[in-house]
């Protein structure tokens, strides 16, 4: 064996104390990668802003170039002419980033999210039609658990790059709910109806309701009302309040229709009650 290897170093265009370099090269770049990684971790944990994802992804990724940079020192020891040293890490550098690209830009946006807080988890937001509330934030995506007890997963890079609605900074959503009342109806006793049904309503925030006129003629009136409630909540809002405005209406002596849909809803159940 010893003699294979002094065949070897004597056949080589680097000698022994090339080699012996070389190794101190490699042991002390392997121990600066773990002393930078610790750096990095300690640097970061000291910034509230980035979560442990974020920290240990970037503490990797700075003990990886430090290896590569050793690796590349080695060779040069060792005798590698620079020029194709540089060309291969340039080469390894393009195909990582062509390769990675993806997860690299999600990276980079997700430590924007740690670092500038525009979402938080507990938020319940709403981006690109899809709305839950946040669960879990990763360094690469988002994990949202929508109302139907779905769990979907959001790359960090949807959140900067399209319109984000984060309800959770109003505390309440605005909800609208319609009524054709039907005959000649006398405003000064619908409006009033309509603000007392909705103040009775206990799920709504705190904000006063508004009562708007669409329609009026002989044969119907069409309003519609607008309140405020937690976003958890609206969908229970909406019920009671249509339930509350009908009653509201009836005891008025008033006959209605109440939807909290579409307008064309109200309209083809009219025509199908006519």
């Amino acid at each position: 064996m010893q003699e294979f290897l002094s065949s070897l170093l004597k056949n080589s265009s680097f000698g022994a104390w090339d080699v012996v370099l070389a190794a101190v090269v490699l042991v002390c770049g392997w121990v600066a990668s773990g002393w930078a990684r610790r750096g990095v971790v300690a640097a970061l944990s000291k910034w509230s802003g980035l979560g442990p994802n974020v920290t240990n992804t970037t503490a990797r990724l700075v003990r990886y170039a430090v290896l590569l940079l050793t690796v590349g020192i080695v060779l040069t020891v060792l005798g590698a002419p620079l020029q194709p040293v540089l060309a291969a890490v340039i080469i390894v550098g393009v195909v990582a980033f062509l390769a990675l690209r993806g997860i690299a830009a999600n990276f980079g946006a997700g430590f924007v999210i740690q670092a500038r807080h525009p979402v938080r988890i507990g938020d319940s937001i709403e981006v690109e039609g899809v709305a839950g509330r946040i669960v879990e934030m990763t360094g690469r995506s988002v994990l949202l658990r929508t109302s139907e007890g779905k769990t979907i997963r959001i790359p960090n890079t949807m959140l900067l790059e399209y319109p984000l609605w984060n309800v959770s900074e109003s505390g309440a959503v605005r909800s609208e709910v319609r009524a054709r009342i039907h005959g000649a109806a006398d405003l000064d006793v619908v409006c009033p109806a309509v603000l007392d049904a909705v103040a009775s309503v206990p799920d709504r925030a705190a904000t006063d309701p508004e009562v708007f006129l669409h329609t009026l003629t002989p044969a119907w009136a069409d309003v519609s009302v607008r309140f405020w409630s937690p976003y958890d909540d609206r969908e229970v809002a909406r019920s009671a309040v249509v339930r509350a405005v009908a009653a509201s209406l009836a005891g008025a002596g008033l006959t209605c229709s109440v939807s909290s849909d579409a307008p064309r809803f109200l309209t083809a159940l009219v025509d199908a009650v006519d």
